[in-house]
Order: C-alpha cells, then structure tokens, then sequence
C-alpha cells in the first residue's frame, strides 16, 4: 500500500497556515532543512526592520547559540530536521556534549574515556 502526502501540507506535517509564515522567503520546513553550516549563515545575514529586530532579538539570540555549538561540536552537517532515531551514537554524544557546554555550568570538569570514540578528532584534545 502506498501513502501519498497529505495535499494540504505536502507531506511537511505543518498546517497550511504555519507553512504561509515566511521570514526572508523562507518557511519554518524551509531552514530546519538547511544544515546547520547553512543555518548559521542564513541567520548572520538577515536583514530585519527596526521593529523586527526588537521583536526577535532574543530568539535570534538563543538561535546563534545553539548553532553555534553544535558547529563547534563537528555537525554542521547535520540538519535541523533530521529526525532523532538516525543519528549516530557519535552525533548524540557530540549533540549531549554541546548541550552541557552550552548550559555555561561553573567548576565542571569532563573526562573522556573509551566513550568518545564517536568524537570528531579535534573535539577530542
């Protein structure tokens, strides 16, 4: 038996209405389907009103960040909609590693052992 796509969202699993919501042309499906790499540049480069930036500065903010990590973790590759269940062991540590950087906790110390197989060479040093 073959499932076709919904025809009103095209198989993006979005409303319609959620689809229509554009920032820079582009839909919420359309940057969670650029790899981070992308995500990164897409989001240095935009240009919002006066208005806009006050509105959106702080999820702007939160945005960076976050794909800021896990570019220095070694998956810009990666896509935003990549569903969880195919991600490698590697990308899941280096991603739970990105996170606990990222929580800016004081006094922690990380300790690699035979675990971090999984790591990017330069994330290992």
């Amino acid at each position: 038996m073959i499932i076709s796509p919904c025809p009103a969202c095209g198989g993006k699993r979005l409303k319609p209405k959620v689809l229509s919501v554009k920032i820079a042309d582009r839909s919420i499906i359309d940057v969670t389907d650029m790899s981070i790499k992308q995500c990164i540049i897409f989001f240095k480069t935009l240009i919002l009103s006066k208005k806009q930036e006050e509105i959106a500065w702080q999820i702007l903010k939160e945005i960076k960040t976050r794909l800021n990590f896990l570019d220095r973790v070694g998956l810009n590759y990666l896509t935003l909609s990549r569903s969880a269940g195919t991600i490698s062991g590697g990308e899941a540590q280096r991603i739970r590693l990105a996170t606990q950087i990222g929580s800016n906790l004081m006094d922690d110390v990380y300790i690699f052992v035979e675990s971090c197989i999984g790591l990017h060479q330069h994330d290992n040093k």
